[in-house]
């Protein structure tokens, strides 16, 4: 067995003695399924840092499979440790869970064995039998297709196979040499599609209910930013055709980080099975079926506040009249709440009235002594104040687990940064914050930093304009999110962590922005950044006529307040040991 050290340059030369064979090798395209445990479990995220990925395609009741599975769990076990990951995939849609855990355990898995009833994953690395292998490189282009071994061919069955082809495959990637041969034939039994006959069955309450429930509700009801309520199974009906269209196209549920770097708490992905049973019930008739069979509604903390009953609600002094049209400059409005004591804040949730043509809302904290014209000296002055929140479009409220907070200190006054664009209707805007304070010690104090350019200046019609901020730590710290900001002409935006041995990590990459949603994307896991390591970000800029949402391609464009104009601001909050 070949045991080597991988670089980057032994898997481009993984097909033999040039890269163009490789390049032109087929791709597969990223998916994310449920396990048989109930996991979900993303290709992207599962190939991020390892050098092969075995997808093994099965059924619990195939000859081939069950022959076949303890095997790869040995190969599984012998490989894990040189970057190679195993990926088994039931692609049964009569499977259940509880088959496909009672096999997993027989067989000795101890990698994810994941539902495709629908075959998404299936189609998307062609494969069509049980006992099936695809063999991923690291960019998720095919090296490998076939059988696993040849005990079962042409029909026979030998006592134990002759050749191991996917072990040879693996070994001759690992060595960089080439794969000979890159494709067998596979004997298992070849999967079933019956999609007319699931469309049929598929009804709301049995089977949409839970995804739309799950993923979609908390904005989706009454009083929630989303236009209809999928709570009501008679008006989600109504939208079936359209939940299958935004979901297909991945314009809903809204989410843009690429899935290879970080993982998040707030990630909104629907799985591939989930997508296609949305599909199926709208082309089905969108069936309600039996209320009785549907899961619990969900409960929700509040009626109105994502973050439950708040403690305080502050609301702007006076009502805000925005015209029907016309460029609006930043409107400040000082406020003092009569913070009479220091107290730390948990969660907060900001809500304009007039959510359409409100483009954001932050709330400054002024410490005691500083005036709202000492603060807006300048631009580097105002950013580099704390917020008692924010708001933007398609922005959640901040909620932090229990244990972290931010502090309020005693005689701080807010200051309203208010930016409006008119909808071309006249309207008025009376924002409210309301937050909650943490009801258990705090250990763990939230801090806000962010990575600025303001120097940039974009070409006319430049498609790529390309340009990066840092931010030094200057003492340890654990980065928790990232919120990354431009205006229309945002095309995409990265955070990376260098550190001080050179090395670098990517922690978000959002390849096609969309000013229309404003994440805060929550790390599962901090990351650890230690003193003199750098935080950088790079933001791409589309100023072409192809940007349909470009106010301008004709002109420079740089720093300014105003969505023609441009931004550079990687925020990113992270958290220190409370002192």
């Amino acid at each position: 067995m070949v045991s080597l050290a991988l670089t980057a340059a032994t898997l481009c030369t993984g097909l033999g003695d040039g890269t163009a064979a490789r390049n032109e090798a087929p791709t597969v395209r990223g998916f994310l399924l449920e396990s048989a445990s109930g996991e979900r479990v993303s290709l992207e995220e599962e190939q991020a840092g390892r050098v092969l990925t075995a997808l093994v395609f099965l059924d619990v009741d195939d000859a081939v499979a069950q022959a076949l599975a303890p095997r790869l769990a040995a190969g599984e076990r012998q490989y894990r440790g040189q970057g190679v990951r195993f990926l088994a995939i039931d692609g049964d849609e009569d499977d259940s869970p509880e088959r496909m855990r009672a096999f997993a355990a027989a067989s000795g898995f101890e990698f994810p064995f994941l539902r495709d009833p629908f075959g998404a994953a299936a189609e998307r690395a062609g494969a069509t039998r049980s006992g099936e292998v695809v063999l991923l490189d690291g960019d998720l282009r095919v090296v490998y297709r076939g059988a696993a071994d040849d005990q079962f061919e042409d029909g026979a069955a030998r006592a134990a196979p002759s050749n191991d082809y996917l072990v040879d495959a693996i070994e001759s990637a690992l060595a960089g040499e080439t794969i000979d041969p890159a494709v067998t034939e596979t004997a298992g039994a070849p999967f079933a599609r019956r999609d007319a006959k699931a469309a049929r069955a598929i009804t709301f309450h049995r089977d949409v209910a839970p995804i739309l429930w799950n993923h979609c509700a908390e904005c989706h009801r009454p009083g929630q930013i989303g236009p209809m309520s999928f709570l009501d199974a008679d008006e989600a009906a109504g939208w079936a055709p359209t939940i299958a269209e935004v979901v297909a196209e991945g314009r809903m549920p809204p989410w843009h980080a690429s899935p290879r770097h970080g993982r998040f708490v707030n990630e909104r992905r629907l799985t591939e099975t989930e997508k296609k049973t949305l599909e199926l019930w709208a082309s089905g008739g969108a069936k309600l079926g039996d209320p009785a069979g549907a899961p619990p509604r969900p409960v929700f903390a509040d009626a109105e506040w994502r973050i439950g009953e708040p403690d305080r609600v502050i609301e702007l002094p006076e009502e805000q009249t925005i015209p029907a049209e016309g460029v609006q400059p930043y409107r400040y409005v000082a406020f003092d709440p009569r913070f009479d004591e220091d107290f730390w804040v948990q969660s907060v949730e900001v809500r304009p009235t007039a959510r359409g043509a409100t483009h954001h809302v932050i709330a400054y904290l002024l410490p005691p002594g500083m005036s709202s014209k000492d603060a807006l000296r300048n631009p580097q002055t105002i950013l580099s104040l704390s917020a008692l929140g924010g708001y933007a479009p398609g922005s959640d409220p901040m909620r932090l687990p229990d244990g972290q907070g931010f502090r309020v200190v005693k005689g701080s006054t807010l200051l309203f940064e208010l930016h409006y664009t008119p909808t071309g209707k006249a309207a008025t805007d009376r924002t409210r914050i309301g937050f909650r304070r943490s009801r258990v010690p705090i250990t763990e104090v939230v801090e806000t930093g962010a990575a600025m350019n303001f120097s940039f200046r974009i070409p006319p019609r430049a498609t790529d304009a390309t340009f990066q901020a840092s931010h030094r730590f200057r003492a340890p710290a654990s980065i928790t999110t990232f919120t990354p900001h431009m205006h229309r002409r945002g095309k995409a935006f990265r955070y990376e962590l260098e550190r001080q041995d050179g090395t670098r990590q990517v922690l978000l990459d959002v390849p096609r922005y969309d000013f229309n949603w404003q994440h805060t994307y929550v790390l599962s896991r901090p990351v650890a950044a230690s003193a003199g390591d750098t935080l950088r970000v790079t933001a791409v800029y589309d100023n072409s006529k192809a940007n349909p949402f470009n106010p301008n391609p004709d002109t420079w464009v740089s720093w300014g307040d105003q969505t023609f104009e441009e931004m550079l601001i990687g925020y990113f909050d992270f958290v220190g040991t409370r002192k």
